[in-house]
């Protein structure tokens, strides 16, 4: 072997030193082979993206080796089977042991930083850090760019199997075959490099919604059987689902895949889209905290549009949380057919009193445009607000919205302030008017409780939960508390814009922090 290798590189030395560097990764060139994006997962198929990876281009069947044509990763200090190596791209399966023993916090979403190096008969890459999670999941799509349409299998009542197409779309009631890797690990993982026998369910079930806002359950989330690494997502077509070209699919979660599309139609066959559907949404947001005393005030718009689309329930498919990582993310997200965000062009405020102020269109991550801006402080407050776009756009935007008056909280919650683990908690403020709430959570380790009143009332009282036993407590172990007061419109606001095919929501919201709090007996 010492002497292969002395001959290797004598040969690089002498005859094709171009083709004998040393492999080099590229900045973020570690990523989901599905979606392109990071970070990637235990178990999952990745892409290592750079220069000199190999020799040549060969790919591998399973079981994959640790080595081809004299390329090899290690992630972590562990081999990483390899499927295919060419000198831009090498693709292998992440090793199910950085996955061993990790588990996550309701809420919250580790994010490990770990090594990756690439070797070849030239020598090994620089290391590069790469982030693992338990799940980072990305679908396969037709063309392979991660984006578009999906990868899909239609799979009849009947058991008749094709695939999904503008020209083949699935009907109401069929199933649906999805291919993706990084939704996790398995309960009967197998070995590094091998394809699983049979089924092997995900110990995890991903979130999955369907057109934006319709959550699925699916019938069976696990590895595919045959292939190393490949996840499948089967699901039903819920009666009552539109038709359409480019019907979205994607997860939920602290981390979502990028959504792609599949084809459905009643009667299956080819597809027809149902006529563009738009509504809106405009806020106004003014937060203060104490510990560290802080204060901003923000505007904020987005108008989607997109077919038969229609505002989101309310029961939210998206997640929110912390992300705690110590490397940099690239997630991904994906345009989809026929939607969009809408554009008012710029659009101006006018307070109650003083200088307007102008809020550019920002360009969306996938498709149109949205609206996002830091207001000078004490720009909001009690009073008629009007806003107006700019004529030539794809609506037209004149509306005014009416902001209640703050509050000014009389209870004493300086940071170090000690809360009644087992007496109710009220909390007093004057000012405030008839059209506005107000609402107080109480959060601890433990939960978060709440309770509102109109703005009127000067009061309102958080009650601590009790057990059946008659125990009333916020929290029965230690914990620091926090608490939060709103102030907000006491019933819903809306209003027509032409162009726009729904009401726009209006909201403000004046937002209280107080932090650092303890619970005391």
């Amino acid at each position: 072997m010492k002497f292969a290798k002395f001959f290797t590189l004598a040969f690089c030395l002498l005859s094709m030193p171009a083709f004998c560097q040393v492999p080099q990764i590229f900045a973020n060139g570690v990523v989901n082979a599905a979606s392109f994006g990071s970070p990637v997962a235990p178990g999952s198929i990745v892409s290592i993206f750079g220069s000199n990876l190999a020799s040549g281009a060969g790919s591998a069947t399973a079981p994959f080796p640790p080595s081809l044509r004299g390329t090899s990763v290690s992630i972590g200090g562990y081999p990483a089977p390899v499927l295919f190596v060419s000198p831009g791209q090498v693709n292998v399966q992440v090793p199910a042991a950085l996955g061993a023993g990790s588990t996550l916090t309701p809420g919250t979403l580790s994010i490990n930083g770990i090594f990756l190096v690439v070797t070849t008969a030239a020598g090994t890459s620089p290391a590069v850090t790469i982030g693992v999670t338990n799940a980072y999941p990305g679908f396969f799509s037709i063309d392979g760019s991660g984006c578009g349409s999906a990868a899909a299998l239609n799979i009849t009542p009947d058991g008749v199997v094709s695939i999904n197409s503008p020209s083949n779309s699935a009907a109401p009631g069929d199933y649906i075959a999805l291919f993706g890797t990084g939704f996790g690990l398995a309960f009967a993982q197998p070995p590094d490099g091998a394809a699983p026998p049979d089924a092997a369910p995900l110990i995890s079930q991903p979130g999955l919604f369907l057109n934006m806002d319709t959550p699925l359950k699916p019938t069976y989330a696990g590895l595919a059987p045959s292939f190393p690494g490949l996840d499948q997502i089967n699901f039903q077509l819920p009666a009552g689902i539109r038709n359409g070209c480019a019907v979205p699919v994607g997860t939920s979660g602290l981390l979502n895949s990028p959504p792609l599309t599949i084809s459905v139609q009643a009667g299956r066959g080819q597809c027809a889209d149902p006529p563009t559907q738009s509504y809106g949404s405009i806020s106004f947001y003014r937060s203060a905290s104490e510990s560290p005393v802080q204060e901003s005030e923000f505007f904020s718009a987005t108008f989607p549009a997109g077919p038969a689309l229609t505002p989101p329930s309310g029961t939210g498919v998206p997640q929110v949380g912390a992300i705690l990582t110590p490397v940099p993310l690239n997630l991904r997200s994906c345009p989809v057919a026929g939607y969009s965000d809408l554009s008012a062009g710029p659009i101006t405020v006018q307070p109650p009193s003083g200088s307007p102020v102008t809020v550019p269109p920002q360009s969306a991550a996938t498709d149109g445009a949205f609206y996002s801006m830091q207001l000078p402080t004490g720009f909001l407050g009690a009073g008629t607000y009007t806003l107006s776009g700019t004529p030539g756009n794809q609506f037209t935007l004149n509306t005014a919205l009416q902001l209640g008056s703050p509050i000014t909280v009389q209870t004493s919650l300086a940071s170090g302030t000690a809360i009644s683990t087992s007496q109710p908690l009220t909390i007093q403020w004057t000012g405030g008017d008839a059209s506005s709430k107000v609402s107080v959570a109480l959060s601890t380790v433990q939960g978060t409780y709440t309770s509102s009143a109109s703005a009127t009332a000067g009061s309102v009282t958080v009650q601590p939960p009790c057990s059946a036993a008659g125990v009333c407590s916020f929290s029965t172990i230690p914990s620091s508390v926090n608490i939060g007061i709103t102030v907000s419109p006491a019933s819903a606001i809306t209003a027509t814009l032409p162009g726009i095919t729904f009401p726009v929501q209006m909201n403000w919201q004046y937002s209280y922090q107080f932090n650092a709090l303890t619970l005391t007996n």
